[in-house]
């Protein structure tokens, strides 16, 4: 079967072979394209299907020969669609037609004579085209900055890699002998327990889990009551706090809030100026000034007794308050201002309030 597969495949390339060889000795100028054209023009014009088959192979053993491209893929695409389809139908008709168009393309391309171009001019050209900005790199001096800067560190990051080696270094030679003991100590805690609870085992399985049980609930109720504990120091402070504050003039907390602010810490100024307002507030009728009431309560009762524009202004101061103090927003100076600076003005009007209803009658 080989040897018969072997001769079908010469006996259809080596004619077409000794037929381009002949194109060459007659017209030495013709490129196998054109080898190709004629023979598909043949095989176009034929009306035998045998001959038009025939050809047809032997036109793709000619394609097969040349270098691998996509003109050639297409030609082989055609031809191979011509052979599929049956040569006398009109697809395989129009199969052919398109593949004698793309040889007669490619053929006309190779006749055309190389350009000449000089090596200077085009040096020229090259350079300037990678010169316009389309592809200049922007970002060039940048990178040879970055460059340059990195090295001038190399030697110093070097320097200080190799000391925190040493020190990393110097560090675990110190903890090694600790975590050591360490690991010690829990081994030998270890093995005594598991010695005792095996021994317990052994007498009484139950009584073994009692203790474990036992023992596990005394731990978790002192470390529940170890907590709860710190959690009442913790809120009784704050209630201290708050009571201490409660019963400070707020005059006394503007004065404070401007310490605290003087010293930067904007979030302790900002809390003492909002509490020296409720208590203003609360001093000139607007709410009524309760620990366990929100801001937001204050806020309607505000805009209830309140003109809209001062509604609108301790809205802002609340807003500032709950970002700063409750949010964590890092406090600034023009918050605390803001604040401060509507609380001064509340305090200025209770204060008229207070000598209008301290004067008495007989005076006006």
């Amino acid at each position: 079967m080989r040897c018969l597969f072997v001769v079908s495949v010469l006996t259809f390339v080596v004619p077409a072979f000794g037929q381009v060889e002949r194109m060459r000795e007659i017209s030495p100028s013709l490129t196998p394209f054109a080898v190709i054209v004629e023979q598909l023009q043949k095989a176009q014009a034929s009306s035998s299907n045998r001959v038009k088959r025939k050809t047809l192979l032997q036109v793709r053993g000619l394609v097969e020969q040349l270098p691998k491209s996509p003109v050639s893929a297409q030609l082989r695409e055609k031809i191979d669609r011509a052979l599929r389809l049956g040569t006398m139908t009109d697809e395989a008709k129009e199969a052919i037609d398109e593949a004698i168009e793309i040889a007669k393309a490619a053929d006309k391309i190779l006749r055309q004579p190389p350009l000449s171009v000089d090596p200077e001019t085009a040096q020229a050209t090259l350079l300037r085209v990678l010169s316009s900005a389309e592809f200049r790199d922007h970002w060039a001096p940048v990178r040879r900055l970055l460059q340059r800067i990195s090295r001038w560190l190399e030697k110093p990051l070097s320097w200080v890699y190799r000391q925190l080696a040493w020190l990393a270094g110097q560090a675990g030679r110190i903890l090694r002998p600790v975590l050591e003991w360490l690991v010690k100590i829990v081994e030998a805690l270890g093995a005594w327990f598991m010695h005792w609870f095996q021994l317990l085992m052994s007498i009484s399985p139950i009584l073994a889990w009692t203790i474990v049980v036992t023992v596990g609930a005394i731990v978790l109720t002192s470390l529940a009551l170890a907590i709860l504990k710190w959690w009442r120091v913790r809120q009784k402070a704050i209630a201290q706090t708050a009571v201490a504050e409660a019963l400070i003039m707020p005059e006394q907390l503007l004065h404070e809030a401007e310490i605290a602010a003087r010293s930067g810490d904007y979030l302790t100024a900002l809390r003492k100026a909002y509490r020296a307002l409720l208590l203003l507030l609360d001093r000139i009728g607007l709410i009524r000034f309760r620990e366990q009431r929100t801001n937001w309560e204050y806020l309607a009762e505000v805009r209830k007794k309140a003109p809209a524009d001062f509604s609108r202004r301790f809205q802002e101061a609340t807003n500032i308050f709950d970002i700063c103090f409750y949010a964590r927003k890092f406090a600034t100076a023009n918050e605390f201002v803001t604040v401060k600076q509507l609380a001064e003005e509340t305090r200025q009007k209770a204060q008229t309030l207070l000598d209008l209803t301290s004067t008495p009658k007989g005076s006006q």
